[in-house]
């Protein structure tokens, strides 16, 4: 794309001039090229524009008041008009032979793919709904014949979809109200145009979308393009020759002559859109990375690797500009160098800053799902879309698959303080999980947890004694509150493993026995069932009984105290 060259596209021809849309606005410009010319300026974010058949006024969908509808200006520029108000999704389809603004529209439907085809007066008046049923493109052709298109949306939006709700084309050839199936192609179907005697279309059947046509008896089916790396996307006819959008240019297309090519388009735009402006850089927050000695955060934000202090300071970009997208930054080496994943090359590798220099690690390592550095040293871990995980060393370049599954991809990796363990959930089957710990040293893993369900989320306390993940093994179900089902809201909590013997979990301390307080006015037995009792002296006989000693929490007084259960206070 050259510096004047934007994206076009939604082109429509009439006589020597061809509208297209670019810079949310319409423009105009010679079938023969050259530079085009700006026609609106406004809010509108237009889409879909259809010249007039004398090609004086261009019907197209606007959004000045939010929600799209059909407006209509002059072909030469100026104010725009409202003409619908439909309020649902609104679609210009051109123009009938008897000069009335065709269009589709979801109105009155209770799906919002179900369109139906409206004819409305130039000069104002109420739609007049089409007696068709679902359309979603109409064309004219002689003799009252028509074609319309269903389910024929844009193939480059699903391409080579091959399934029920694929585009086909209906034909009418006599003008009888009579219609029948004109197409059995494999693929998607779309922009019906009559042109001559044969019927022109877009399709997809053969691998990639391009210019068609055949018989209006669905034989002699013929290919007019050879596109290969873009579909040809929006095709429109003024009755003699064809133009639509392939890439971000515009091609024209001669039926009577058989030939056709790019039209080259100058557009004088001041490139809004492409121009640099400043966004909010926390809205787009990929991945952050704390330094180890806490003085400094790394992130990745729009694609680009930065770094800042946490109180004072400048911001610092890494890496280079051209060098594609940043994603994944990752402190290593205690903090004196960075790893990211980057795409300038064309795939994704591992990029490595140290001491000012930049270099990229000819390792493939797929489309990259997640990455850790580890706490020491130079190693990192990777995972990928080939459900691998790898560990690389930086330092010496040596990168090595050290596990696989064939029924999931792993998205949760962390590090042992030491880094000597990896742990990361490993998929057992489609549906079941298992938190799975590899020993970087002796190159083996095992799993440390039973694939009740789905455990996912490792991480290891600072030293090293536990290691925590969240697990959906928890089915304890309850009645919702709106409809009368069994649901399991909170079946995700959090478990640990200790990685020491001996050790006492952390969220259990040891029993505290209780003893009163000097002057307490109090006295307590335990009975054998080792069940707690208090009284007093002055109601002495009285027992009140408890939860056991190890669920209370002493709550002292001015002249009392309580025993009450942790979890629920009761006096």
């Amino acid at each position: 794309m050259n510096a004047h060259q934007g994206y076009l596209r939604h082109p429509t021809l009439r006589g020597d001039a061809i509208v297209f849309v670019s810079d949310d606005d319409l423009w105009v410009v010679a079938t023969d090229g050259g530079v085009a010319r700006r026609l609106t300026a406004g809010l509108s974010e237009p889409s879909t524009p259809c010249l007039s058949p004398d090609g004086k006024q261009v019907a197209f969908v606007g959004r000045d008041e939010q929600h799209p509808e059909v407006y209509l200006m002059s072909a030469d520029g100026g104010p725009a008009r409202r003409m619908t108000w439909t309020g649902p999704d609104v679609i210009v389809r051109g123009w009938t032979p008897q000069g009335q603004i065709l269009f589709v529209s979801t109105c009155g439907q209770p799906f919002f793919r179900n369109y139906r085809a409206f004819t409305l007066d130039p000069q104002g008046g109420m739609p007049q709904l089409l007696p068709l049923g679902q359309v979603n493109h109409l064309a004219f052709g002689p003799g009252n014949a028509r074609v319309i298109g269903r389910n024929t949306a844009d193939p480059a939006r699903w391409k080579r979809y091959r399934g029920g709700t694929a585009g086909h084309l209906w034909i009418d050839a006599r003008g009888r109200g009579k219609f029948r199936r004109m197409t059995e192609l494999a693929g998607n179907v779309t922009s019906p145009m009559w042109v001559g005697n044969r019927v022109f279309f877009l399709s997809d059947f053969e691998g990639v979308g391009n210019l068609y046509s055949c018989r209006p008896d669905g034989r002699d089916l013929t290919r007019h393009t050879d596109h290969d790396d873009f579909y040809a996307r929006h095709a429109q006819t003024d009755g003699r020759r064809i133009v639509y959008q392939c890439g971000a240019a515009l091609w024209l297309y001669d039926p009577a002559g058989d030939r056709g090519g790019r039209v080259d388009v100058r557009l004088p735009s001041h490139r809004t859109q492409a121009a640099r402006k400043f966004v909010t850089a926390a809205d787009h927050l990929d991945t952050f990375s704390p330094h180890p000695q806490g003085h400094s955060i790394a992130v990745t934000t729009r694609g680009k690797l930065a770094s800042f202090p946490l109180w004072e300071g400048a911001v610092r970009q890494h890496g280079d500009d051209d060098s594609g997208r940043y994603r994944h930054g990752q402190w290593l080496d205690g903090g004196t160098t960075l790893v990211a994943i980057a795409d300038g090359s064309g795939e994704e590798r591992v990029v490595v800053e140290s001491e000012g220099r930049t270099r990229t690690l000819p390792w493939d390592v797929g489309r990259v799902i997640a990455l850790r550095a580890a706490p020491r040293g130079h190693l990192v871990a990777l995972s990928n879309h080939r459900n691998e995980v790898l560990v690389g060393d930086v330092a010496t370049g040596e990168l090595a698959v050290v596990d696989r599954s064939d029924h999931g991809r792993t998205e949760d990796l962390a590090w042992s303080p030491d880094a000597a363990w990896l742990a990361y959930p490993f998929w057992t089957s489609t549906r079941h999980s298992a938190i799975k710990l590899f020993d970087v040293a002796r190159r083996t893993g095992k799993l440390v947890t039973q694939p009740e369900f789905r455990d996912y989320a490792p991480a290891f306390d600072p030293e090293g004694r536990y290691l925590y993940f969240l697990s959906l093994r928890t089915f304890d179900p309850v009645y919702d509150a709106v409809q009368f089902e069994l649901s399991f809201p909170r079946a995700a909590r959090p478990y640990l493993i200790a990685l020491q013997a001996g050790g006492r979990p952390p969220f259990d301390p040891p029993p505290k026995g209780m003893k009163p307080e000097p002057g307490w006015p109090w006295s307590m037995r335990r009975s054998t069932q080792t069940d707690c009792w208090m009284t007093s002296p002055a109601n002495a006989r009285r027992k009140t009984p408890a939860y056991r000693c190890q669920d209370f929490i002493a709550l002292p007084g001015a002249n009392t105290s309580v025993a009450a259960p942790r979890r629920d206070l009761e006096l």
